[in-house]
């Protein structure tokens, strides 16, 4: 008896040790943007398409030499990096209502316009890639496959009667998402081969923006990126442009900030914000070694510290069972 009571009790306490060493580990905050990927925006203001690099909190930094296009008629839509050919397409409209696929490099910010796509609306633009390379339109009710080499499109079919705004892919589930643009939180799966709408059971009232100037204003879903943990990214039209950061399993969501220019490169009037509605997530930009934080540049890596709370707990159980075999020999001498 006392001998199967004192290995319950070492068992049990090895257990809890391992536990408590790989739970930290493994916990992560739902928004935060995985270390090896970072978020994008194209200017859809006077100096559209600007690439810019965008913090959490909505601060940001132009990528590469802007183009001053005079015309906030200059916008951009939906954008996802393809990965088959690793190059990333987005939809542009040009100085009007011309739907053009183009092309950005996110490393040097440079757009290249590939030709205008065979649609007759200007609202078909919210672009999305799924994991197999296919391309698709969305245009409020309508769900369209699109050709990246001919951009020829073809209807697949109508969500009627939802009409949605934000469209994206989640790449870690293979599944198409759309949000209402409103204040009460509407979510919906898409089917690739209907377009056919699907309400989840989210439900309630999206969390509210505080604006750079000192106002709030309600979230407005309308465009969205999804990352590689499956967090969506919403660019919200609340104050000028704001992310929101929402877990689609959960339902949970935080108002991350406005998009800003801090350092007044570019746009230099307060409250220094600029209006996207091209959210995308790609690879983080290198850091050269000489300047990287010792511990960021260890976890970007793929270092597991999951292993070294394993490894600890491994430790602790041969410590724990060291002990109680050393007091069971005490106890029979």
């Amino acid at each position: 008896m006392k001998k199967t009571l004192s290995a319950a009790i070492v068992f049990g306490l090895a257990a809890a040790l391992v536990l408590a060493g790989a739970s930290p580990a493994t916990a992560a905050a739902p928004e935060a943007l995985p270390p090896a990927q970072a978020l994008y925006a194209i200017d859809c203001d006077i100096y559209g398409p600007q690439l810019w690099s965008v913090g959490a909190d909505g601060a940001s930094t132009p990528v590469g030499n802007h183009e001053i296009t005079s015309s906030e008629n200059s916008c951009s839509g939906g954008a996802q990096t393809n990965p088959i050919d690793g190059l990333t397409y987005f939809i542009y409209f040009p100085g009007g209502p011309l739907t053009t696929l183009a092309r950005v490099d996110l490393t040097t910010g440079v757009v290249v316009p590939i030709g205008a796509v065979s649609v007759n609306s200007s609202y078909a633009w919210q672009l999305f890639i799924t994991n197999s390379g296919d391309a698709f339109l969305f245009d409020r009710q309508v769900l369209y496959s699109l050709s990246l080499t001919t951009r020829v499109i073809t209807a697949v079919g109508t969500m009627a009667p939802e009409s949605l705004r934000a469209v994206g892919y989640d790449s870690t589930t293979d599944t198409i998402y759309g949000f209402d643009y409103s204040t009460t939180i509407g979510v919906y799966t898409i089917d690739r081969t209907t377009g056919e709408a699907t309400k989840t059971d989210l439900s309630g009232t999206w969390p509210t923006a505080d604006c750079l100037d000192g106002t709030r204003e309600a979230a407005l879903p309308n465009n969205v990126a999804f990352d590689s943990a499956g967090i969506a990214w919403i660019q919200s039209d609340s104050c000028n442009a704001s992310i929101m950061t929402v877990n689609v399993a959960t339902g949970e969501a935080a108002m991350r900030g406005e998009l800003n220019d801090p350092s007044e490169l570019l746009y230099s009037s307060a409250p220094n914000s600029f209006y996207s509605q091209t959210f995308i997530i790609g690879p983080a930009a290198d850091v050269p070694a000489a300047e990287a934080p010792a511990a960021p540049a260890l976890a970007a890596t793929g270092f597991n510290s999951g292993a070294i709370a394993v490894a600890g707990g491994i430790g602790a159980i041969a410590t724990v069972l060291g002990a109680a075999l050393m007091l069971r020999r005490r106890l029979a001498a």
